[in-house]
């Protein structure tokens, strides 16, 4: 019923028409005190602060959790906070939106801040409002709208400053808590008295409570385009699109408080309230009231979303985030008055009411909101009951481990192994179609016909552990055992192990399905039975998945609960087991354990499926399961990338870069820079941990590669090239992402680039040409060098043989005159002419083998030489041969007979023609690394030799023309400078006189660089 505010006019006329249809609508609100499933988010997951002020979920699908220690960023699996460190002015996180270019706006106290890739911005709003509370955002047309507890405020992102808008009129000094955009293009702004609307005509009053204890809190607009207010006073409050009050809801049967702080419309259109007492729904005909009774750690929820997928958040105070797994599983425990929340069986008896069978407490009876326990204590000390079964009479049966239990008329009555029982553990109890009562216990089989109990003695039936019966559509008797399956014609059972196809013998539950197949359950997966062989499968990759505790066949699906949740897959009448494609549903669901009890499954006369775990009773609610969720893809992005495992600051590199993650766009990195790391997160809200991925970069990898959870690729010694790494993620219902593309190139280092491999092959062939050209240059080097090498045999020879000429010549001169000097018996003169003769021509003969002589034995040649021929023209010329005596005789290397030929030109030709006699000098000295040889005479000079000359005289200037030739030829031959001066006729005061000059000079060490 409606507790009446203290109001005035039209609104107490709807509240008493609105009585009635109330009543009648929360009558049948919370039958039984059913547990809903919360799954929490808080410190422990990396929440920085239990008390949640604010929710969003942006167009990536990341949520924004705004706390009194700071804004958290959530991917459904792991947080990324931002507090003071991070940028923010102040840690207390009111409200949170998101602007139309993905930046995250954050209202705090005294400030608000925006954060992107780009980092965190945050804009005190001036002293005057230095300690005033953000309580909303709105963003509109480049103005971002802050609503806080002293008025409104705005701020210009062109400008990126506050400005003044006199617009706003009265909203500049009010208590602003909300804005809501509308479909028709209006802007609601809620304050905590009133509501206004804002367009193009300007600011106008929208709706205003009657009374001044009332207070707004937050809006929002339904299909229809009417308005819902939270409020304080009234609850829950209607108006019509123009802002005319319809109703308001409060203090109702199952709506324990007329304080509603804020509120939400889903995608079905109905309204989720949040208050100081819990959360509710409002599907327009119900309410539904979730406390603490519903599972609710804390009834304190300050703010509430619905995402994506359709899932609730909570934002609590004290408890973090919630997620509402829905309510498709709710459960019973012994919070709901259960004696034990370990239930081995679940029956319904004719009145509707449920009764639950415990592992450790015995039996509980529901019946509407009460709870009635029975404990055997009077009949056995174990109150352990295995299985539980209402017969056709409305009587009900207990299997226990002390005996069958019958309770009928209201009492109990106990059947043991005297009453003809197998065994007193009672494991299974089933009625067939002649309502026979089959019961499976520890010791084989039992059936219970015209009021008494007969052993089946039978040595083919099954003898240990009978788990499960059901009966096919033949009538004919299946009986899951842990020596294998049974099958009863009437007459003789029939057994299959896994030498029929089983997976294992030891069988745990057996079902049927429509087409008349048999399915079993065992600890290592189920089989299924096509024609007279079984066909064996395994649920999942988890061990406990493959653990088939219960089978249960409901409107064309196949129910299987294993020691890892509850799975369902469909059955059609074609059933291969390669296209069995189980789903798996656990805690993300509303399981609250995954373990589920041996064939603790029921049916109910609603046929809605109940099931037993080890966390209480669970009941399944398969048609809201249906329409609860649909198939998503998750929300894919790219979060990060590491270059060689380290984060950079790319804003200090790239200039180009998206706001959403901070990451440059089409980037060209160093060759370096080839060791990539990309995070990326697959956002799925309702199965975070079912996401998996797949990626492959293109330009590198030919095709996807295989799935993987991680969240993360790296590529290391990229190659040089352009290159598109793309990644795709699927939900853990198969449903794939389109791929997420990002592109960039690897620039090799500038040694590797066009330009400078154009310089490069330019060096590399000029390089080549010198190369050549020196090969070419060496040989025609070698070439030149062989060609004066035979020049210079040919030279020697040539030389050889005017010596010998020269010898000839000097030979028959010098034996005439040794003959003279025998005519006149001078025998001493003779012998010592003959000697000195030997001597020379013995040198003469030794220099035409080599090139190069020692100086000493040059210098012996010249004065054996000059010693002859002063012998000969005695009376002719004198001689003599100067020696630096810093020269090392014995190491100086000369080229043989170089000077001879010299000495003979001034003897021949410029002495003996000569009147009165003459003289000739030769001069060695050391100049530096300079070796001067210099031939001076005072004969007739060249100009009077040239005169007296005949055309027949030639033997002395082939000799010098020779000898000419060859100094060319050794100056090529050695690369060395020979420098030969004359001869020249000698100058005194500039005018020519008697005599002449020869100079040759040669490099000291002239043998070391001759043999190079």
């Amino acid at each position: 019923m409606i507790k009446k505010p203290t109001q005035t006019g039209h609104f107490l006329f709807f509240q008493r028409v609105c009585c009635v249809i109330l009543f009648l609508l929360f009558s049948s609100i919370n039958d039984f005190a059913q547990q809903y499933t919360f799954i929490e988010y808080s410190l422990k997951e990396g929440l920085p602060q239990s008390q949640v002020r604010c929710m969003m979920q942006d167009s990536r699908g990341f949520f924004w959790i705004g706390t009194l220690g700071g804004l958290s960023r959530f991917d459904g699996r792991t947080f990324k906070n931002y507090d003071r460190q991070e940028g923010l002015l102040n840690n207390q996180a009111n409200c949170v939106i998101e602007l139309q270019d993905g930046t995250i706006a954050v209202g705090s106290n005294g400030s608000f801040s925006l954060i992107n890739g780009m980092g965190v911005r945050s804009i005190p709003l001036g002293i005057e409002h230095e300690e005033s509370t953000i309580n909303a955002l709105f963003e509109d047309d480049e103005l971002i709208w802050i609503g806080t507890e002293n008025g409104m405020l705005l701020y210009s992102l062109k400008e990126e400053k506050m400005i003044a808008d006199e617009s706003f009129g009265t909203l500049l000094n009010v208590h602003i808590k909300s804005f809501l955009k509308r479909r028709n293009g209006e802007v609601c702004i809620l304050t905590k008295e009133e509501c206004f609307t804002k367009s193009s005509g300007g600011l106008k009053a929208f709706y205003k409570p009657d009374s001044t204890e009332i207070g707004l809190f937050d809006i929002a607009e339904s299909e229809d385009a009417t308005i819902w207010i939270a409020s304080k006073g009234m609850g829950l409050v209607h108006l019509t699109a123009e802002g005319a009050l319809i109703t308001s809801y409060a203090d109702l049967s199952g709506f324990p408080t007329n304080t509603i702080t804020g509120l939400i419309i889903d995608k079905n259109d109905h309204i989720w309230m949040t208050s100081r007492f819990g959360f509710f729904e409002f599907d327009g005909n119900h309410f539904e009231a979730f406390t603490e009774r519903s599972g609710l750690k804390t009834p304190d929820v300050r703010d509430i979303l619905e995402d994506r997928e359709g899932n609730i958040w909570l934002g609590t105070y004290g408890n973090g985030i919630l997620k509402f797994t829905g309510k498709a599983f709710s459960s019973y425990t012994v919070k709901d008055g259960l004696s034990s929340d370990a239930v081995m069986s679940i029956a319904q008896d004719k009145n509707n009411d449920f009764w639950f069978s415990t592992f450790d407490k015995g039996i509980c009876r529901m019946s509407g909101d009460s709870v009635q326990q029975f404990r055997l204590d009077e009949w056995t000390n174990n109150n352990r009951i295995w299985s539980s079964l209402t017969d056709h009479t409305g009587a009900l049966w207990f299997g226990s481990s002390d005996g069958l239990f019958k309770y009928e008329y209201g009492k109990f009555s106990l059947y043991t192994e005297s009453d003809s029982l197998s065994n007193t553990m009672v494991l299974a109890l089933y009625e067939d179609k002649q309502q026979r009562i089959w019961i499976g216990t520890n010791k084989g089989l039992t059936v219970y016909e015209n009021n008494r109990f007969r052993k089946i003695s039978q040595v083919d039936a099954p003898q240990r552990k009978v788990r499960c019966i059901k009966q096919d559509k033949g009538g004919h008797l299946w009986f899951a055992a842990i020596d294998g399956v049974f099958r009863f014609d009437g007459e003789k059972f029939a057994s299959f192990s896994q030498k029929d196809g089983l997976a294992e013998n030891s069988s745990n539950c057996l079902e049927m399905d429509e087409f008349n197949r048999i399915w079993v359950g065992s600890q290592n997966g189920i089989s299924i039975l096509e024609s007279s062989q079984f066909v064996a499968s395994q649920i999942d990759e988890n061990s406990g998945s493959n653990v088939i505790n219960f089978l249960k066949y409901v409107d064309g699906k196949m129910w299987i609960g294993t020691n890892n949740g509850l799975y369902s897959v469909n059955v059609t009448k074609e059933l291969n087991e390669r296209a069995l494609i189980f789903r798996h549903y656990g805690l993300e669901d509303g399981l609250r354990s995954l373990e589920t009890n041996l064939n603790a499954v029921f049916l109910d006369h609603q046929n809605r499926m109940w099931f037993g775990t080890t966390d209480g009773a669970t009941n399944l609610n398969t048609t809201v399961l249906q329409n609860q969720k649909g198939l998503f893809a998750p929300q894919l992005n790219l979060t990060n990338i590491q270059i060689n495992l380290l984060d950079l600051d790319w804003g200090a590199t790239f200039k180009n870069r998206t706001v959403l993650n901070g990451l440059p766009i089409n980037p060209e990195f160093n060759y370096k820079q080839n060791h990539i790391t990309f995070y990326f997160s697959g956002i799925s809200s309702t199965y975070p941990e079912g996401v998996t991925y797949q990626y492959m970069l293109e330009g590198l990898d030919e095709d996807w590669k295989a799935l993987t959870t991680a969240d993360f690729a790296t590529y290391s010694n990229l190659p040089y090239s352009s290159f598109v790494f793309k990644v795709r993620s699927a939900g853990s219902e198969g449903v794939w992402s389109e791929p997420v593309s990002y592109t960039f190139s690897i620039k090799p280092p500038f040694w590797l680039r066009w330009w400078f491999v154009l310089i490069e092959i330019a060096i590399i062939a000029t390089i080549i040409g010198y190369i050549i050209y020196n090969k070419r240059k060496a040989a025609k080097a070698k070439r030149d060098k062989e060609w004066f090498e035979i020049r210079s045999k040919m030279l020697t020879l040539e030389q050889q043989s005017l010596n010998s000429s020269m010898n000839r010549h000097f030979i028959f001169n010098a034996l005439n005159s040794i003959q003279y000097y025998i005519n006149r018996q001078d025998r001493l003169a003779a012998n010592r002419y003959l000697s000195d003769f030997a001597r020379l021509i013995r040198k003469n003969l030794d220099s035409s083998q080599d090139n190069l002589t020692t100086l000493r034995d040059e210098i012996e040649r010249l004065e054996l030489y000059l010693k002859l021929e002063h012998m000969r023209f005695k009376d002719k010329f004198e001689y003599k041969i100067n020696i630096d005596p810093s020269l090392n005789l014995d190491q100086t290397k000369v080229p043989a007979m170089l000077v001879q030929p010299f000495l003979e030109n001034s003897i021949w030709h410029g002495l003996l023609p000569k009147d009165s006699p003459g003289f000739v000098i030769v001069d060695i000295r050391k100049h530096g690394e300079t070796l001067e040889l210099t031939i001076t005479d005072n004969g007739i000079g060249i100009e009077n030799s040239l005169k007296n000359k005949t055309t027949t005289d030639t033997h002395i200037s082939k000799g010098m023309e020779i000898t000419q030739n060859r100094i060319e030829l050794i100056k090529k031959m050695s690369g060395q400078v020979i420098e030969l001066h004359g001869p020249t006729q000698m100058q005194e005061n500039g005018v020519l006189s008697e005599g002449t000059r020869v100079v040759i000079k040669l490099p000291l060490n002239f043998h070391e660089l001759f043999k190079e």
